[in-house]
């Protein structure tokens, strides 16, 4: 995927995150924070971060309709503490083909060129249907 211009919001690089991530989704572990230098360190690197991932979801379903799966995710640390996490990621193809076309919709509003069809093939290759074995088809 070729280097993709900074994007302008939160939203939008989540958004981003979701599409490059696929099927894996993401889980707040996986975009937490340490403290305000590691997020700088990150933002500096244009990397998505999160220590309100629940409410960024939340956001893009609502505000922007955008169809996102969750599942819980339940952790337990080394210290046998437990939490309750979700996953979240894009439900399926035709989400990550709305979620390009928002991305891109942003993207117009800032003057930015849309995504290029290579990196959208490469967003949404991770969405596409996995092929049936002979065995499984009717």
């Amino acid at each position: 995927m070729s280097k993709l211009p900074a994007p302008s919001s939160k939203a939008e690089l989540c958004l981003l995150e979701l599409l490059r991530r696929g099927k894996a989704g993401l889980h707040p572990l996986d975009v937490n924070i340490r403290d305000l230098t590691h997020a700088n360190l990150l933002d500096e690197a244009g990397k998505f971060w999160s220590i309100t991932l629940p409410t960024d979801m939340s956001l893009l379903r609502i505000r922007h309709g955008v169809r996102i799966a969750d599942q819980p995710a339940p952790f337990t640390s080394v210290h046998g503490y437990k939490a309750m996490f979700k996953r979240y990621w894009l439900a399926d193809l035709d989400a990550a083909k709305s979620a390009i076309g928002l991305l891109n919709s942003w993207r117009a509003k800032r003057g930015v060129e849309p995504l290029s069809s290579r990196d959208c093939n490469a967003l949404l290759a991770a969405f596409q249907p996995e092929p049936q074995a002979l065995g499984e088809v009717a």
